[in-house]
C-alpha cells in the first residue's frame, strides 16, 4: 500500500449500512471497506506448519462522519488529500466522500477519529495487541502519531505483561507497533528476540515493516551466526586432532578419550539441530539460528 490510502468517490457504497457519527457538522463521509478477514493470518515464522484454523468472518465496513479541520490537523496526509490540490467535489449529502484502500480495520479507524476529534469517552482504555496492530497500521499510513501518543502509551502499558519471550507471531506485532509507537525499549527488546531466535529474515504478516528493520534483524542474526560458529568449528578441530584437554579420563587408561566423548556428544547434538561437523554452514545461513546452534552446543558438552 502506498502512502496515500484516500480516494474521492461519486457515492458512499450502497450495501454498507453502518453510518457512524463522530462530528454531527461533519463535511467528510469516510469510508472504510470491508476486510476479507477480521484476523491478522496465521504465519509459519520456524519452519513449522501452522495448524489449520477456520476461515475468519469478513470485517465489515463502516461509514464515518468527520470533519476535515481534524483529520488535517491530525494527519499531514490527509490535509494534502483535503486541501492541497484544490477543492474536493462535494457528494448530494453536501459532504465530501473519501474511500480507504482495503486493508484498514473499521474498528481502529473509528477509534482514531474519535481520537483527533476529542471524544475520549469513546476511546476505549484498553485494546488487545490484534487490534492494537491494526490501530498502528492506520497512525503508520496517515501520520497520526502526535494525535494518538498519549492513548498509545496506554495501550502499551497495559499490554507490557504479555509481551513474548520467544520469536512468535505476537512478537513480529510487537516489532511494528513499537516501530510506530516509537517505544525504543520494547522495540529493542523485541528485535534482540528476533535476531537471537529466527532463522531467516522475519515474515512481516503484512504489515508495512520497514525493509531496513527486516535487513538489520537479519543482518544482526548473520553476524551472531558467523562469529559463533567460526568458534564452534576450531573447537570441534582441535577436539577431532586431540588439541583440547578438557579433563582427563581413566577409561581404557587414556587420557584422550574426554576428547571423543566430548566431540562424539557435540556432534550428534548439533546433527539434531541441522548441523554437520563436514560441511559448515555459510551465510546468509538460512533455516539457521543463533539459538539452535547455541541449544546444540550446551546439550552436547551436557
Amino acid at each position: 500500500m502506498d502512502s496515500l490510502q484516500v480516494v474521492v468517490v461519486a457515492s458512499p457504497f450502497v450495501n454498507m449500512t453502518s453510518l457512524y457519527e463522530v462530528d454531527p457538522d461533519a463535511d467528510v463521509l469516510l469510508i472504510v471497506p470491508p476486510r476479507s478477514s477480521s484476523a491478522i493470518a496465521p504465519c509459519d515464522l520456524l519452519g513449522v506448519k501452522p495448524k489449520q484454523t477456520s476461515t475468519a468472518p469478513p470485517k465489515p465496513g463502516v461509514r464515518i462522519k468527520v470533519s476535515s479541520k481534524h483529520l488535517a490537523l491530525a494527519s499531514k496526509v490527509l490535509k494534502t488529500k483535503l486541501f492541497g490540490s484544490g477543492k474536493l467535489p462535494k457528494q448530494p449529502d453536501g459532504r465530501v466522500h473519501l474511500q480507504l484502500s482495503e486493508g484498514f480495520d473499521s474498528q481502529a479507524v473509528t477509534i482514531i477519529m474519535n481520537a483527533i476529534h476529542g471524544r475520549g469517552p469513546r476511546v476505549p482504555k484498553s485494546v488487545d495487541l490484534d487490534l492494537l496492530a491494526q490501530l498502528a497500521l492506520v497512525v503508520d499510513k496517515f501520520q497520526f502519531y502526535d494525535a494518538l501518543e498519549v492513548y498509545a502509551d496506554r495501550w502499551i502499558s497495559r499490554l507490557a505483561h504479555t509481551l513474548p519471550q520467544s520469536y512468535n507471531r505476537d512478537l513480529i506485532l510487537w516489532i511494528y507497533i513499537s516501530y510506530v509507537f516509537r517505544n525504543e525499549d520494547i522495540f529493542a527488546s523485541m528485535t534482540k528476540i528476533a535476531a537471537l531466535q529466527s532463522s531467516r529474515p522475519i515474515q512481516t504478516l503484512g504489515f508495512p515493516i520497514r525493509d531496513k528493520i527486516v535487513q538489520s534483524i537479519d543482518g544482526s542474526r548473520q553476524a551472531l551466526l558467523s562469529r559463533t560458529l567460526a568458534t564452534l568449528y576450531q573447537s570441534l578441530e582441535e577436539l577431532a586432532s586431540g588439541g583440547l584437554k578438557p579433563a582427563s579420563c581413566s577409561h581404557h587408561g587414556t587420557h584422550d578419550c574426554g576428547d571423543s566423548l566430548l566431540l562424539g556428544e557435540l556432534v550428534k547434538s548439533l546433527h539434531r539441530q541441522h548441523i554437520s561437523l563436514w560441511q559448515k554452514p555459510s551465510a546468509p545461513f538460512t533455516g539457521l539460528s543463533y539459538a539452535s546452534v547455541a541449544e546444540g552446543v550446551v546439550s552436547g558438552l551436557e
